[in-house]
């Protein structure tokens, strides 16, 4: 009988060693540790970074994913143009010149191939009303021309223009109505008006 009491404290004293807080939170710490499986599999291995170089970035795999473009200049529409010379138009209270031309005054006279002279100014300034029909133009500056423009709502700096997506410029050098600016883009078309005798080249109303 004494045997079996002791016995049974000695269970109550390993119970109550199990149940203290000490013991428990031991126990508790324990089950959180993570358990290290194959480590020489998993872990990563050692890397040497003093030769590492960072690599240039890759292009785009599409368009979608380059830098967004330019900005391209703001075009403001002019209603119901009036030519006032060939490369020079009036709207709304503005006076607008073609950029890249040399515009051919309405009080131009040019050599007549029969002799004299003959109004070409006139001529080509015919020619740009009858092209423009009061149509509306896209125009916007460019550069430096842009800025002034800002800044002056009043300004006639030149602007670049088109006619239901014709270039203006482009459409009165190439048929001989305006000269080329020496540093305008225009340069090819009127060296093709000036072999092919249009326009102002053309030597006067009977060969033109």
């Amino acid at each position: 009988m004494k045997r079996a009491g002791v016995l049974s404290l000695a269970l109550l004293s390993g119970a109550a060693a199990l149940l203290t807080p000490g013991s428990a939170q031991a126990q508790a710490q324990e089950r959180r540790q993570p358990r290290v499986i194959a480590p020489e599999l998993v872990a990563p291995p050692p890397i040497d970074s003093t030769g590492l170089e960072r690599a240039q970035p890759r292009s785009p795999l599409s368009e979608l994913a380059g830098p967004a473009p330019e900005p391209k200049p703001q075009d403001t529409l002019y209603y119901r143009p009036v030519a006032i010379a060939a490369g020079m138009f009036e709207s709304e209270g503005r006076t607008i010149t073609i950029a890249g031309i040399r515009v051919i005054g309405a009080d131009q006279s040019c050599d007549a191939s029969s002799g004299g002279a003959w109004l070409c100014g006139k001529r080509a300034r015919t020619a740009f009303r009858y092209w423009l029909r009061g149509r509306a133009l896209e125009c916007h500056a460019e550069g430096e021309e842009a800025d002034e423009a800002a800044s002056d709502n009043e300004s006639d700096a030149p602007m670049r223009c088109s006619l239901a997506g014709y270039d203006v410029g482009s459409w009165l050098v190439e048929n001989g109505w305006a000269l080329a600016s020496p540093d305008g883009p225009y340069a090819e078309e009127a060296k093709a008006a000036r072999n092919a005798g249009k326009g102002i080249f053309s030597g006067g109303p009977s060969g033109s």
